[in-house]
């Protein structure tokens, strides 16, 4: 069965607090664009497990 465009509009929302929460986890840190790709790649290689 295919996800409603609502669902999938909440899981996107869902990843994106996600990432925000872990981004924010050391307020000291910057990060470059790679290291945000990065992050996002392995976020989004461990949901597909």
């Amino acid at each position: 069965m295919e996800p409603t465009e609502r669902e999938r509009q909440d899981v996107q929302k869902a990843m994106a607090y996600d990432l925000l929460k872990l981004l924010r986890k050391d307020t000291e840190k910057s990060y470059s664009y790679e290291e945000i790709e990065k992050i996002v790649d392995a976020y989004v290689e461990g949901t597909e497990n």
